[in-house]
């Protein structure tokens, strides 16, 4: 296990001891107080998250020295699928931002002097990138360059790619990136601090995060003009189908996209899969047949 993932996991073992065993102190924690929180709690969380939960109060306990803990942590079962509770259901986030409400999110942030966290939502939605690829982007001239973060299925998923853009905006985005590298915030940090800030900012409605803004950022390409292969590129997929799952291009603002493929970027790995190819792809192997 990296360090980034230790820091993840230990910043979400830390929240939740000040949220559900906040009169306990740290030192006098035991087996029976924390998985009787995790229990307690275990309706409230999707079973994906109660694990990940779980595997950040083992790992904690062991860091601290405290092996009997981390063993029963880890052995503890999740009530809700244990016994065929009903699951929390993941909920319906919202998908398209203003920039005025963008604007007032960001400014939220600063108000609080997150820097860090303000950081973080300009480079997003500036360059459309995943929340995991922020500490891998750089800019080198009029070039901006984003190591893609989700490596998986055998090279199907998460894209690197090299983007074009202005001068002016390549500056600003340089300015994102010194305020996001400011000081070493966890992933999971920066997303509670950004939802309690964003709960604040916007106390009706739903509370927008990250993915809000490469959502946004995908309507955006829809009304941009580009091609399909283009806007997975730029959104480092490499399949033309994936951003069907991103925005709507009614709500999207072609003047917002300020980036595009750099001139000698290798588009010929992106696979044309989406359902317009496939429908004439179908069609013209039933002329053949």
């Amino acid at each position: 296990m990296n360090t980034d993932t230790q820091n993840a996991y230990r910043s979400l073992a830390s929240h939740f001891y000040a949220t559900h065993l906040p009169d306990i102190p740290l030192s006098e924690l035991n087996e029976l107080n924390v998985i009787g929180a995790l229990l307690r709690a275990a309706p409230g969380y999707r079973p994906d998250y109660f694990r990940r939960l779980r595997n950040a109060l083992a790992l904690d306990q062991k860091l601290k020295g405290k092996f009997w803990i981390a063993q029963e942590i880890n052995r503890t079962l999740n009530p809700v699928t244990v016994l065929g509770l009903p699951r929390k259901r993941k909920p319906v986030r919202r998908q398209r931002i203003s920039d005025e409400d963008f604007g007032r999110w960001v400014n939220g942030l600063l108000a609080d002097e997150m820097p860090v966290e303000a950081g973080a939502l300009m480079l997003i939605s500036m360059t459309g990138a995943r929340p995991c690829e922020l500490a891998g982007i750089t800019v080198d001239g009029l070039r901006i360059k984003i190591q893609g973060a989700k490596h998986s299925h055998g090279g199907l998923r998460g894209a690197d790619r090299e983007l074009e853009a202005s001068q002016e905006f390549c500056d600003l985005v340089r300015n994102a990136l010194e305020a996001f590298h400011k000081d070493y915030r966890s992933l999971d940090s920066m997303r509670m601090a950004i939802h309690e800030v964003a709960k604040k900012v916007f106390p009706r409605g739903r509370t927008p995060s990250m993915y809000t803004l490469r959502h946004q950022f995908g309507a955006n390409l829809k009304a941009s003009g580009m091609s399909r292969v283009q806007m997975a590129y730029v959104m480092g997929h490499q399949a033309t189908d994936s951003i069907g799952r991103y925005g709507d291009k009614r709500f999207g603002r072609a003047e917002a996209v300020q980036v595009r493929p750099a001139k000698d970027a290798d588009l010929s790995a992106i696979r044309t899969t989406h359902a317009a190819y496939a429908r004439a792809r179908s069609k013209a192997l039933q002329v053949t047949q």
